[in-house]
């Protein structure tokens, strides 16, 4: 406010000249945009594929956080210092108004995600003109696998994480403003994402590639209920020794669970059970105190895996010990799910196990998938308890369909 007389007496002074041609002859356009026809290149497709995955980090460490807190792996109090933030007490108790900025900001962001994978790949097919050599064969094929893998991603985040109402997952894609779309229910989600992913395993370029892409629709298989199609694309995914596929962050782009479920603000602590896995010793499970407000005497605990002052610290998106968890519960007898919960555990430095069942290995997955948003999707998926408030319409089991998007929206 204290700029605006300044600006109003140059306003003022510049008026006269508004209507003089020599007073905007010459200028430049703005140097901190760029026209969209202008990408329309082959030279753009790294920026453009780099842009895309800027979205992808932006959404991922926003959905893992949330999705913990509308779990029973992450909890909001005020009595740790700090936590003030009124939607994700709302998230946290699983009464979620439609308004609440928190899943606005995500949905947008995911939304925004998709419609950068979706025109990278429309770019690639209808506007970018390929040269006719090696160089442009694989400009076309790079673009044409990420636009695939990121939009096939993408259905898959809103499939699992968002829903028109407290039990019912789905979510929109709009492809024409408009023309609002129909609410797309989880499971035809799940086929869309497959389709994509699909499409990105046909041009992958590479071994490592291709088990990623086959991790990926594993995951999104065993999400959709079919954990025999789960158990095929697993037994080609990301094997021991694969690296997992990262979600990244830099100071000027943090980790959210450093932010805001960490040492930067704790909104998010986590269950006290983590500690004691932690205590226990096991790696893949790292807490630490969270600092409470005066006179607190109960103990509360945050995340201590994404610790770096940068906020930099990566997300691993999917890994081969995840690929691992899907091979062990699609296995086709105890002996072999052992086999496999039994190489993670040795990669983490921990004892084997002589024996698995069902509850040892939902607590697996519990320990090795810790942060990562896995913990609301299995809830989901066994049956578990939840346990936020019970409104008059049942806790949210999904992020709710933001109320702007359904005031504009005739279809819901």
């Amino acid at each position: 406010m204290r700029y605006l007389p300044a600006l109003a007496l140059a306003a003022l002074t510049l008026g006269p000249l508004a209507a003089c041609d020599s007073f905007v002859q010459g200028a430049e356009g703005p140097i901190d945009r760029v026209v969209s026809d202008s990408l329309d290149n082959q030279a753009s497709v790294p920026f453009l594929i780099t842009g895309v995955k800027e979205a992808f980090n932006d959404t991922f460490d926003q959905t893992a956080l949330l999705a913990s807190l509308l779990s029973d792996e992450g909890l909001f109090d005020t009595r740790v210092q700090n936590a003030s933030y009124i939607t994700y007490q709302e998230i946290d108790d699983g009464e979620i108004e439609l308004d609440n900025n928190s899943v606005d900001g995500l949905y947008e962001d995911l939304n925004e995600y998709r419609f950068l994978a979706d025109d990278l790949l429309r770019r690639a097919e209808e506007t970018i003109e390929f040269s006719e050599d090696a160089d442009g064969a694989e400009a076309r094929r790079a673009a044409t696998y990420a636009g695939n893998l990121h939009g096939g991603i993408a259905r898959y985040l809103l499939a699992t994480y968002f829903g028109l109402n407290p039990t019912e997952g789905g979510a929109i894609i709009t492809t024409d403003p408009d023309s609002p779309g129909p609410f797309i229910p989880s499971a035809q989600l799940y086929d869309q994402a497959a389709d994509k992913l699909a499409a990105a395993l046909a041009v992958a370029s590479s071994d490592y590639e291709r088990r990623l892409v086959n991790s990926l629709l594993a995951r999104n298989a065993l999400y959709a209920g079919d954990p025999t199609l789960a158990a095929t694309f697993a037994a080609a995914g990301l094997v021991e020794g694969d690296d997992p596929y990262l979600a990244r962050y830099a100071s000027t782009s943090q980790n959210e669970w450093y932010v805001f479920g960490g040492r930067g603000r704790t909104q998010v602590a986590v269950d006290p059970r983590f500690q004691a896995y932690d205590e226990g010793g096991d790696p893949r499970v790292q807490v630490e105190p969270a600092p409470t407000t005066s006179g607190v005497t109960v103990p509360f605990y945050r995340q201590a895996l994404y610790t770096d002052p940068s906020g930099a610290d990566p997300l691993p998106f999917i890994s081969w010990q995840e690929t691992a968890l899907i091979r062990a519960e699609t296995a086709a007898s105890d002996e072999e799910a052992l086999a496999f919960v039994n190489a993670i555990r040795a990669e983490a430095g921990l004892e084997a196990l002589t024996s698995i069942t069902p509850a040892r290995l939902r607590e697996e997955r519990d320990r090795a998938l810790f942060t990562l948003g896995a913990r609301l999707v299995d809830q989901r998926r066994f049956g578990l308890p939840f346990t936020n408030l019970d409104g008059p319409i049942g806790p949210w089991r999904y992020f709710p369909i933001p109320e702007g998007e359904r005031n504009a929206n005739p279809n819901i």
